[in-house]
């Protein structure tokens, strides 16, 4: 697991990283730790580094946590960011960068092993692979690739980043395998990765892209629900 600790204080990441080995010598799994003590440096190595865990300290000078967080999350849409903090009243604002966890810098020691086995369960649910099509006509896909799933008639449209796969299918079925996995049914016709939802609108939802999917005027507040409950699961982890 490759994890970063970004925090203005170098202190704090010396602890942090004395709780990391103990984690990971408790877990038997190997971290390839970075530091960072400025979110522009942390900014600059993500993707060249592959980092797949992020611990941000929110009250940085300069560039603050949730700054950073800002630009991390355009840059990677599916990084797992655990922001640190001392500071209760700054949580709130924080929400809508999907963190996977919060942690008081008071606690580190008592909840940084959660947080860990957390980021775990959900980097492995995102490796699940789907398979779409039957017999020679076939796609395998993880569930992180896919940003949504369209219906027309007989036939699915699996959109991803750059490219739209088209194989036969019903979306009732994939409702039914991919509900587990962070997937909602927003329309008769479109079944979303709630992973790359940015918001909800009055009859859309708005996905990071800025492409929008239209919503069930008459199921608005039912898939609201379904959404909220499932972004608790992908904070959570989800069933593998």
């Amino acid at each position: 697991m490759k994890i970063a600790i970004c925090d203005d204080e170098k202190s704090a990441i010396e602890l942090i990283k004395r709780e990391l080995g103990k984690v990971a010598e408790k877990l038997q799994i190997v971290m390839d730790i970075y530091e960072y003590q400025t979110g522009g440096k942390l900014l600059e190595e993500i993707t060249k580094q592959k980092i797949e865990v992020v611990f941000l300290d929110i009250d940085m000078p300069g560039m603050s946590g949730m700054e950073t967080a800002n630009c991390l999350m355009e840059q990677c849409p599916l990084l797992n960011i655990i922001f640190l903090t001392n500071r209760e009243d700054l949580v709130f604002q924080a929400l809508k960068y999907r963190p996977l966890r919060f942690i008081r810098k008071s606690h580190i020691r008592n909840e940084l092993a959660e947080s860990v086995a957390a980021a775990m369960k959900k980097i492995a649910s995102e490796m699940y692979v789907v398979s779409f099509g039957r017999g020679k006509i076939e796609g395998k896909y993880a569930i992180k690739d896919i940003l949504y799933i369209e219906s027309q008639k007989h036939y699915l449209n699996i959109h991803m980043q750059d490219e739209v796969h088209r194989f036969r299918g019903k979306i009732s079925d994939c409702e039914k395998g991919l509900g587990d996995y962070g997937f909602v049914r927003v329309h008769k016709g479109y079944l979303v990765n709630i992973r790359y939802i940015e918001c909800f609108l009055s009859d859309t939802v708005v996905l990071d892209n800025k492409e929008r999917i239209p919503v069930s005027r008459n199921r608005a507040e039912e898939i609201k629900v379904q959404y909220i409950k499932g972004v608790e699961r992908f904070i959570n982890g989800f069933h593998i």
